[in-house]
């Protein structure tokens, strides 16, 4: 037996644990830091690749949309090809009704928009102005409110007037950013050939996708196709619901409840509620400043009122109504959850694009995280183990 150095003693059990315990940080926050590099990296990739990937995705997410169609009439007995065609030719015709009775209306609405924006900054600035020296006029010997306006009134002169031009900004430099003039042109294009393709081929991708798949036939290969599988139906679940939520909401917010207190522009903030939309929450948090802007064009205090009340009406229908009955608990994640992982893939991939697939991505993560860490299942094997009056019990182990 090895003797110990003169004057070493073995460290204490609280020692001990303190030691693992340090080094069960470090390899975590080591483990973090590779994770949150690879992720940048990977971020980087993707911009470059932008250009190439984005029309792939669109194509992608509306085959997910459109498929069920699609499978519907093969049922009845139609040949998928043809029935691919038809949905394009269904497809075609509303895109070119859409075009005829939308576009004029959202054209005029949004020159005319562009034209008297400014002035609408310059009048809900002015109203917040008269607003702010009445109430300093009120509580003049009051420090702390006369501190809280002297606050609201550098924030109207300075960042109200630059809001709605940077929210411009952030909406045409994210689209921009993932598809450039040029990009949008050729998506324009080879979008429609590829989700040709995908609808014409779904039955046999889904089918053979994963003899595809650079692995041999294995234990492994069957883990990963269980898993990509799982992640499939969280992105299907995801699209298709959020797509019609999205749609819901616009058309309720636009038609229902704008348009019938005579807001101006009532049509193009629906529609653009149900574009933003499909980043959760984002929508109805960029539509609502114009168009309470818009609303103090009425001069008064019934309208800019009616119109907020709308947009939280909308709100919740969207989180307590809408998105649980058609979503559901499919993707099962926390508003907070979704919150905070838009500002998080935002700033990992930047712009619109890192928005968008927040959800799918977090989702995505969930199911990694659900399947190898919180209830990762340990498989077993039996094993017989020898007694001492010469028989033998078998006993389950981990393999």
């Amino acid at each position: 037996m090895s003797r110990l150095p003169h004057g070493w003693t073995p460290p204490t059990p609280w020692q001990m644990r303190v030691f693992w315990a340090a080094l069960t940080a470090t390899s975590l926050a080591t483990i973090a830091g590779l994770v949150v590099y690879l992720l940048l990296r990977v971020g980087a990739v993707l911009a470059f690749l932008q250009p190439l990937l984005v029309p792939v995705a669109v194509a992608a997410i509306m085959a997910y949309l459109l498929d069920p169609v699609v499978e519907f009439l093969v049922e009845r007995g139609i040949l998928r090809t043809r029935a691919v065609l038809f949905v394009f030719g269904f497809a075609l015709l509303a895109l070119v009704g859409i075009l005829v009775w939308v576009l004029p209306q959202l054209y005029h609405q949004s020159i005319q928009l562009a034209t008297d924006m400014p002035g609408f900054v310059q009048r809900g600035q002015d109203q917040v102005m008269d607003f702010a020296k009445k109430y300093q006029t009120k509580y003049a010997d009051n420090a702390v409110v006369q501190k809280g306006i002297e606050q609201v009134q550098k924030w109207t002169n300075i960042q109200l007037p630059a809001l709605p031009d940077r929210i411009l900004s952030f909406v045409i430099g994210s689209v921009e950013g993932f598809l450039g003039a040029f990009g949008f042109l050729l998506g324009l294009i080879v979008v429609p050939i590829y989700l040709f393709f995908f609808l014409r081929d779904a039955a046999t991708i889904s089918r053979r996708w994963s003899d595809y798949l650079p692995l041999r036939n294995s234990e492994f290969k069957n883990e990963v196709v269980s898993c990509l599988t799982e992640i499939n139906s969280y992105l299907i679940a995801f699209f298709r619901g959020q797509i019609l939520v999205t749609m819901i909401d616009g058309a309720i917010l636009g038609l229902v409840l704008l348009w019938p207190i005579k807001l101006p522009f009532a049509l193009l903030i629906g529609l653009m509620v149900a574009i933003l939309q499909l980043v959760p929450y984002m929508g109805i948090l960029i539509c609502w400043i114009p168009a309470v802007l818009i609303s103090l064009s009425f001069h008064d205090w019934q309208h800019p009122v009616a119109v907020s009340a709308a947009f939280l009406v909308v709100s919740n229908l969207d989180g307590f109504l809408i998105a649980p009955r058609i979503v559901g608990d499919a993707v099962g994640l926390h508003p907070v959850t979704v919150i905070v992982s838009v500002f998080l893939w935002t700033l990992v991939f930047g712009g619109l694009l890192g928005a968008l697939l927040a959800v799918p991505l977090t989702a995505t993560l969930k199911v990694l995280l659900k399947r190898y860490v919180w209830e990762r299942t340990i498989i077993k094997k039996q094993v017989s183990v020898p007694v001492m009056e010469g028989g033998s019990v078998v006993i389950e182990v981990p393999e």
